[in-house]
């Protein structure tokens, strides 16, 4: 069965995104076992919820890739490299003018955050540096993408994660700590920067030639509200944990939560595989609906290997990666798998939705975030009914997501 699966351009791709992926999302989690082990649970607690608000700025970030994804692949077919350069660099001018005004205004509600959270302004402030990055770097992105440059895609996201890594230790080391973690990342993904446009120096070669783009904004609204439901759901668990526990309490719990993500961040490199290859078929009046199964199916088996180890070895797998220091919550670890494991599915299904223009009313998904919210705030007396209702509430969101993909 996955002879046949990998044989295909879907299978092809899925390789080499899923490997050079995964060896990103390998240094990402190296960054959280490391930092959790150097701060300690309070003030990894801290950076866990930065982080969280590193995916929350990824909203756009996701939305910009995918709708630069979907247009380059249409190009890309037509072979008409000159207006794919007319895309980047307008995308990335308008991406720096927005960054700067969204910059500007996010200084007030900064300082609300911070002391809703306890978390120090300037740390708030640098995080939100990456309102810049995350408005242009998924644009290049997108370019490799579209074009299914898949290697030179894991390439941009690998020498983030690397530079990332090393940074944030050595500033940690140097006694920075979560200031050190932080400014970290901000030169992981400014040096991710650098090297993506280089991987585009082809396209930036090219003659470039104007053109418009039909339907760009409508198309972007469904691509934004899909993208913004499902990385809040992604994201608010562990930020409204700093809320609810002590400081101490939400550091273990952003364990709990980290290693249920990396089930969604190992697998997401197949729906980014997927998406440009559904859209072309669409494009071309083809049914895509057998790549949507085979991503289904490999997603599927990876999210239930992980669960397993979770069920059995929930102990071995945080005392390695964190320390013992975290082990007490190990019982708990199957029900955060189990949670990122439908989020994963419930991702690829309204991904498929957007490239084959199935999704048409995607407001009602504002449900699911609603139901997510309100279980957190309602079940909360302790960690192990905290973690269940965030689970139950990715289950009720991976069950309606098939609403939006009805096969005709």
């Amino acid at each position: 069965m996955f002879k046949k699966l990998f044989s295909s351009e879907l299978g092809r791709g899925a390789i080499i995104l899923f490997v050079m992926m995964n060896i990103f999302n390998l240094l990402n989690f190296a960054f959280h076992f490391i930092m959790g082990r150097m701060l300690g649970p309070a003030d990894y607690g801290v950076l866990a919820v930065l982080m969280s608000l590193v995916y929350i700025y990824s909203i756009p970030a996701e939305t910009i890739q995918n709708i630069i994804t979907k247009y380059t692949s249409i190009l890309n077919l037509k072979k008409e490299e000159g207006k794919i350069r007319f895309l980047m660099i307008k995308s990335l001018k308008k991406g720096f003018n927005i960054a700067l005004i969204l910059f500007a205004i996010a200084i007030i509600p900064s300082i609300f955050l911070s002391r809703f959270l306890n978390i120090n302004f300037w740390l708030i402030i640098l995080m939100n540096l990456l309102i810049f990055s995350s408005l242009s770097l998924p644009a290049i992105r997108g370019i490799l993408q579209g074009r299914k440059e898949f290697a030179s895609l894991g390439n941009s996201v690998m020498i983030e994660a690397g530079f990332k890594l090393v940074f944030a230790i050595s500033l940690v080391l140097f006694g920075l700590k979560v200031f050190g973690a932080v400014v970290g990342v901000l030169l992981g993904f400014l040096a991710s920067m650098i090297f993506t446009l280089y991987f585009n120096k082809d396209i930036l070669e090219k003659k470039e030639e104007k053109t418009s783009f039909k339907d760009i904004y409508s198309i972007s609204t469904n691509y934004l509200i899909v993208m913004m439901v499902v990385l809040l759901v992604f994201s608010l668990d562990i930020i409204l944990a700093k809320r609810f526990f002590s400081a101490e309490i939400a550091g273990k719990y952003s364990v709990l939560s980290m290693l249920g993500k990396m089930i969604f961040l190992s697998t997401l490199s197949i729906g980014k595989v997927m998406f440009p290859l559904t859209s072309e078929k669409h494009e071309c009046k083809i049914d895509s609906f057998n790549l949507f199964k085979k991503s289904f199916i490999i997603i599927s088996t990876l999210c239930l290997i992980a669960i397993i180890l979770y069920t059995f070895f929930p102990e071995l797998i945080i005392g390695l990666l964190y320390g013992k220091q975290y082990v007490d919550v190990a019982g708990y670890l199957i029900y955060a798998g189990i949670a990122l494991s439908f989020l994963s599915l419930s991702n690829l299904i309204l991904l498929y939705g957007l490239s084959v223009d199935r999704i048409k009313n995607p407001y009602y998904l504002f449900i699911f975030l609603i139901i997510d919210v309100l279980l957190l705030f309602l079940f909360h007396s302790s960690m192990l009914e905290y973690i269940m209702a965030f689970m139950v509430s990715n289950i009720i969101m991976f069950i309606g997501s098939f609403f939006f993909i009805k096969h005709k």
